[in-house]
């Protein structure tokens, strides 16, 4: 089975690259990620050359020139603008054209299952056109899968209009897309400095946007590579990761926002591995209650003794009591496995953990009530209305979001 990727923006674009350099590290790279001339099932897409000319210098003989689509004007943070384009009839093509390249890249593919999009809910592009890319995907392929790779912003502000952007993406995710992989600038500073997320410790820290980078590509290299536990005895691995992921922590259509962590080390047992791992895992949220995880999927990778199983027991009961797993889900955390580690070094071994958890709840509660001050406000309307974004498009997305917290907070009440 096949998956082609489909890279948004300036986040999704170096979200892409971070990934691919995993992917090219990994000894199977070829049955899963590349086509049978070596060229990746990806298409990258942006509203100006920049970063696209970075990413495309890297993996220059990797990448399809064909599948690089980039327009002459950015969208301005603006999610309207993005979505619908800016007011020029040439770069209101811009997704007729991702789509003619994503339709070719399908018909490449033995067995098509599903898409894997990578970009931000807060800017113009990776927000704006992200979501219409997720809308005409779903048009153009209602039985395939789709899953969104995105990043959420600093919750101190980076522009503002990212309330308002992160509502309608989070909206658009939630009608047209099967999964979320929900990644938040703050959460991963917090683990991979330890410190608070405010903006005085983002300034103090010394972790930088491509440790960030890197740090997500690892985590979705985690869940992506292949793994023993769903590979056929042949040998030969399908490349299903991503969709059984999905079946595995986003049951049900109500719940699609999942979280990942992931840890690595070398030289330790899988108990120590499991208790690092969930030492810097945030577990209430400001007001104290405790976030609860619906369904957990954990990928052990480095098992080259097969010693794993005999420790199962007790990392399902430190994930499990970390997670803060619900009573009523009878199985409440899944394994995979696999005997290679992302990385290939003798000795190290990971651990990723996906969680369909309530903590979703404390980050959409925030973006729809600052963005629902601004538009009882009448804050910044115009800019929006200006690119065809009427009072009805904030209406319905203030409903979708509000059904979200909804069901999340029933889910584990």
């Amino acid at each position: 089975m096949s998956t082609v990727f489909v890279q948004v923006g300036q986040c999704g674009n170096q979200m892409g690259q971070h990934f691919f350099h995993q992917v090219c590290r990994s000894d199977e790279k070829r049955s899963t990620f590349l086509t049978p001339d070596k060229k990746l099932r990806s298409v990258h897409i942006d509203t100006e050359k920049k970063v696209l000319k970075k990413v495309v210098k890297q993996h220059k003989k990797s990448i399809r020139e064909c599948n690089v689509v980039s327009g002459k004007q950015g969208r301005g943070c603006n999610w309207a603008m993005g979505y619908n384009g800016p007011n020029n009839l040439a770069q209101a093509k811009l997704p007729d054209q991702v789509l003619e390249s994503l339709r070719k890249e399908v018909e490449r593919c033995d067995c098509y299952s599903g898409t894997v999009m990578m970009h931000s809910i807060a800017g113009g592009t990776g927000a704006g056109l992200g979501s219409r890319l997720v809308e005409l995907i779903r048009d153009e392929y209602p039985l395939a899968y789709i899953l969104s790779a995105v990043v959420a912003p600093w919750t101190s502000g980076e522009s503002p209009l990212q309330h308002y952007n992160s509502l309608f993406s989070l909206s658009w995710l939630q009608r047209y897309s099967d999964g979320v992989l929900m990644f938040s600038n703050d959460e991963i500073l917090h683990r991979l400095s330890g410190l608070n997320v405010n903006k005085r410790d983002r300034e103090t820290a010394n972790v930088t946007i491509d440790d960030m980078n890197k740090y997500i590509a690892e985590s979705l290299a985690g869940v992506m590579l292949p793994v023993n536990s769903l590979t056929p005895k042949s040998g030969v691995c399908i490349g299903n990761e991503p969709w059984e992921m999905l079946r595995s922590v986003c049951p049900m259509p109500a719940y699609k926002f999942v979280q990942i962590g992931h840890t690595s080390k070398s030289d330790v047992t899988w108990e120590a591995l499991a208790s690092t791992h969930t030492h810097k895992l945030r577990r209430y949220d400001t007001d104290g209650n405790p976030f609860s995880s619906i369904s957990t999927l954990a990928v052990v990778r480095g098992d080259s003794s097969g010693t794993f199983p005999r420790s199962i027991k007790s990392v399902e009961s430190k994930i499990t009591s970390a997670y803060n797993c619900v009573k009523w889900n009878p199985f409440p955390v899944d394994f995979w496995i696999s005997s290679r580690n992302i990385n290939s070094h003798p000795g190290t071994s990971s651990i990723t953990v996906c969680a369909n958890s309530s903590s979703i709840v404390e980050y959409t509660e925030s973006v729809f009530k600052r963005a629902q001050d601004m538009f009882q406000a009448k804050a910044y309307l115009h800019w929006y209305q200006r690119y065809g974004c009427d009072e009805t498009t904030f209406l319905e997305s203030f409903e979708t979001l509000n059904g979200v917290i909804n069901e999340y907070k029933e889910a584990v009440s």
